[in-house]
């Protein structure tokens, strides 16, 4: 117990526990956060990663693959990624096709993935204000990220079947 006495010879007691009282959720709040977001950034430099990967898996094969396969290579890879992977991934891929700037005119194929996560929010005290960033109340913070990659196909000569990369979203 420490006592403090003011020049007039009155005593403080119990001020730095009031101090202590407003300043500590605040403090917390703070430190807690830092902890959720670096697990946050963490996850997302991991899920970047995987899209990478994943994107350049589906453009060594042909652009009708069946995108269960793709899926299944992207699985492996967030699940070993992710730190606490909770499996609620959502992976797109689409193929499209562009003009080569070549005389005569060929065509190419390009590969976008899409891959969506919902981060586990582990921290609770940060995580009730985070929980709510991406409009969704569910303890989960949902991130996306998107690659694309040109095809290894040989170019194709004529007009090809399927989408333009300037009509894709």
């Amino acid at each position: 117990d420490v006592q403090h006495v003011k020049s007039d010879g009155t005593e403080e007691r119990g001020q730095a526990m009031v101090e202590f009282a407003l300043i500590a959720p605040l403090f917390f709040l703070l430190i807690f956060g830092v902890i959720q977001f670096g697990i946050i950034f963490g996850g997302q430099i991991a899920l970047g990663n995987a899209a990478r990967e994943v994107t350049r898996y589906a453009s060594t094969v042909a652009p009708n693959q069946p995108i269960a396969t793709i899926r299944t290579q992207a699985a492996g890879v967030l699940q070993r990624g992710i730190p606490a992977y909770n499996g609620s991934s959502v992976v797109n891929a689409s193929y499209c096709y562009y003009p080569n700037p070549t005389t005569p005119v060929t065509y190419s194929w390009k590969v976008i993935v899409t891959i969506s996560y919902a981060h586990s929010l582990f921290v609770p005290i940060a995580g009730a204000v985070v929980d709510r960033f991406d409009g969704v109340a569910d303890n989960r913070f949902t991130t996306h990220v998107r690659d694309s990659m040109r095809v290894e196909t040989p170019p194709m000569k004529t007009y090809p079947s399927g989408t333009a990369c300037g009509a894709h979203p």
